[in-house]
């Protein structure tokens, strides 16, 4: 229930939304084509009219809409008296299949026809949550749509009058500028998540705030965090970089804000805010030379860069990846000679295959075998000495956690108490409680006593409770 918590309690945090810079900066060049069938899936194609070779079903369609990247349109709803278009499964990069598996995003070229933007798009691939088959308090964070290698699409929900309004990046006011856009990133501890959940479904919010809302699906586990830089020479980036997942992100967040004056948002006015993983990817690109500057404020919600599953070292990425490559079968030992034969042979692996195989290197508890890797770009060296340099002056970011969120996880912590062995005496104990804690606790009594954990009597177990990922 903490994750429904924190969904409750950002519906009243995002009315104080002001202003945020959004992303400028390129994320690489076109190499390769897709071999995606979606344009047979996904796509239609009228005829010619007298108005811009459209057909005119489409042009007398409120919710059609031209994007840089070809003309959609979606479905309307009538939430709470208000109507509000929804555009789901849109594209924002070619599908990383193929020659694209474990490489970053590649930017979308222009699609033929209307794209219908009806339907909830594929998730990335990952493994299901199985502990309590039919508990619905686990089977809600599965997966709700076919998963697949080819899953970098976002949802878009805007209200209709802010559709009509700004219409095609009409506006008819030279004063008036376009609504904020707020982008949620999904929570999963970097190995699942998607943002198809019913749980995510913004229809509401749309309806009730004066504001843009999407979410993007961003690849995860050994797909979206493959690293093994060390074996390629480090002017070639292409092959298992890392870091794929903070990439997709990143491209998502440009595809909107190409687009935002279509929609009848500002490009100006673009918020990033998550939960758990998401909101540790909204703490990195705050902290990202490549994301820096432009991505100004964020919500935090039980996720931040300094948690301890919310990066890995670069070393610790690459014998992580050499584990992966070996299981799979495909000789790590040619890693050093041969790194270009090894991806080769990894690209040709099933994803079923990979996305079994990357759990043998779990680390028990909250030790997730992908998370996003000191890679000497997008994250240039270790975040947490980033964010003690950095200049926030200008960043403004909402942070907060739910006590208890992680009690249903306490079943698998339970003989952890066992294994503990304390080694100081009842006199040292009092010492510490009575001198060290009075100096150093706030002074605020509520987070004097979430600082002790409910005045020292928490277990091991109970403070894992009030940890997510």
């Amino acid at each position: 229930m903490g994750r429904l918590n924190t969904l409750t309690q950002l519906l009243s945090l995002l009315l104080l939304l002001l202003p945020l810079a959004t992303l400028s900066n390129p994320l690489g060049k076109s190499k390769a084509n897709s071999n995606s069938k979606r344009d047979e899936l996904h796509y239609g194609y009228g005829g010619r009219s007298a108005r811009g070779g459209i057909d005119d079903e489409y042009l007398d369609d409120p919710t059609y809409v031209e994007t840089m990247s070809g003309p959609m349109r979606g479905s309307a709803k009538s939430i709470l008296d208000r109507e509000v278009h929804t555009y789901l499964g849109v594209p924002f990069a070619k599908p990383p299949v193929g020659k694209l598996r474990f490489r970053k995003p590649e930017p979308l070229e222009p699609w033929r026809g209307v794209l219908n933007a009806t339907r909830m798009p594929n998730s990335c691939i990952q493994e299901r949550y199985d502990y309590f088959p039919g508990f619905e308090g686990e089977e809600m964070w599965n997966p709700n749509t076919n998963v697949s290698e080819d899953c970098l699409y976002m949802n878009i929900w805007v209200p209709r009058r802010i559709r009509l309004r700004h219409k095609n990046g009409a506006n008819p006011e030279e004063e008036r500028r376009g609504v904020p856009i707020l982008v949620w990133v999904y929570g999963g501890g970097y190995m699942t998540g998607t943002a198809t959940l019913d749980v995510y479904d913004a229809d509401l919010m749309a309806a009730r705030c004066d504001c843009i809302i999407a979410s993007m699906q961003y690849r995860v586990g050994a797909f979206g965090f493959l690293y093994l830089a060390q074996y390629f020479d480090p002017s070639d980036d292409d092959d298992a970089p890392g870091n794929m997942g903070l990439w997709d992100q990143a491209m998502a967040l440009k595809w909107l804000k190409d687009n935002a004056r279509v929609l009848g948002g500002d490009p100006e006015l673009i918020t990033m805010f998550g939960e758990s993983a998401g909101g540790g990817s909204v703490s990195l690109h705050l902290m990202s030379p490549v994301t820096k500057g432009l991505i100004k404020r964020g919500i935090l919600q039980s996720g931040t860069l300094n948690a301890p599953w919310s990066y890995m070292t670069g070393e610790r990425a690459n014998e992580v990846g050499r584990v992966l490559v070996e299981d799979c079968g495909c000789n790590a030992t040619m890693l050093e000679d041969n790194p270009a034969k090894v991806m080769a042979c990894m690209r040709n692996i099933e994803p079923k295959t990979i996305s079994v195989q990357q759990w043998n290197s779990y680390g028990g508890i909250l030790g997730f075998p992908s998370a996003p890797t000191i890679d000497g770009i997008f994250l240039p060296r270790d975040p947490v000495e980033m964010a003690r340099e950095a200049e926030f002056d200008k960043t403004e970011v909402i942070i907060g956690n739910n006590e208890n969120e992680g009690k249903a996880k306490q079943l698998f912590f339970y003989s952890i108490i066992s294994l503990l062995h304390f080694n100081c005496d009842r006199a040292r104990a009092r010492c510490v409680a009575t001198h060290f804690l009075r100096l150093t606790l706030p002074r605020s009594a509520y987070t004097r006593a979430v600082a002790l954990g409910k005045l020292g009597l928490s277990t091991l177990c109970e403070r894992l409770l009030n940890r997510t990922a």
